[in-house]
């Protein structure tokens, strides 16, 4: 689908010698017999992206101002999920930030002390939201205003729900999109941009993902993912450390001496070798 500067819908066609199209990205398009034809992609500012099964690169999104990943007490949220949606993300220094859903449901057997070490590693937003508090709802709102923004994250954190509450006319929307692709009510099987009351900003709704691998991204990308990790990697006595039990390692002692979290520095070593 594509949409004009008047907000008109189309269902389009696309030039086959083109490369892969993505929601939020730009294109030029002509009318041929009446139906839009897609003819060139114009240039990204970012993307985001993960490698899908056998390995290939699979474009979710592009265009982005902020990126927000969503988390909850249930499910249980995975840290080391979290480590590679970062790497991504800083790949192109897109502002990002957390946000801790369904709050009302934290209890003393919720653990989200990792956060800290994401506070601790990058100027990070973390935001608290309920459905059954409005107050998180209107804050979330005003971080959304005059910005395209995408919800990441696992399947069941409410990423659909916090998009309905954002927007109230969702619903509108939704029909609008389903009358043009004449596909029936949509659901998040597929990404899809939303806009804000008035069109005062834009809100992409992704599919909910178990991993997210970042085997196309360079090595230094993933360093870059982990700037409280390297900051005591260059400081190893020897340049070929492994970080484990190598002499004179500067990352083993920041962990004895409490200044670096161990769960980062396991996620940092296993992401490096899978990366091959």
């Amino acid at each position: 689908m594509v949409e004009d500067e008047a907000h008109t819908l189309y269902q389009a066609n696309i030039r086959q010698n083109l490369p892969t199209i993505v929601c939020g990205d730009y294109v030029y398009c002509t009318f041929e017999n009446e139906i839009p034809v897609v003819l060139q992609l114009i240039e990204r500012t970012n993307e985001l992206a993960r490698v899908s099964y056998g390995q290939r690169k699979k474009l979710i999104a592009a265009n982005l101002d902020q990126i927000f990943i969503v988390i909850a007490p249930k499910p249980e949220p995975s840290p080391s999920l979290i480590d590679r949606y970062l790497i991504a993300i800083k790949a192109f220094d897109i502002p990002m930030g957390i946000i801790i859903n369904k709050s009302d449901m934290i209890d003393e057997q919720s653990d989200f002390s990792f956060i800290e070490e994401y506070q601790q590693a990058f100027d990070i937003e973390i935001l608290f939201t309920s459905q059954n508090d409005p107050d998180s709802i209107a804050t979330l709102q005003a971080a959304l205003m005059g910005k395209t923004s995408i919800f990441v994250g696992q399947s069941g954190v409410g990423k659909s729900s916090l998009t309905n509450a954002v927007i109230p006319n969702l619903s509108l929307q939704t029909q609008r999109i389903s009358a043009t692709t004449g596909l029936g009510n949509h659901t998040t099987s597929a990404t899809t941009l939303y806009y804000l009351n008035d069109h005062q900003g834009a809100l992409i709704d992704s599919p909910g993902v178990r991993s997210f691998n970042v085997d196309h991204l360079t090595i230094e990308s993933i360093h870059n993912g982990f700037p409280d990790v390297v900051r005591f990697t260059r400081q190893c006595k020897f340049s070929n450390c492994n970080h484990l039990q190598d002499p004179g390692c500067a990352v083993a002692q920041a962990i004895e001496e409490n200044l670096l979290s161990e769960r980062r520095v396991d996620s940092y070593l296993q992401i490096l070798r899978s990366s091959g």
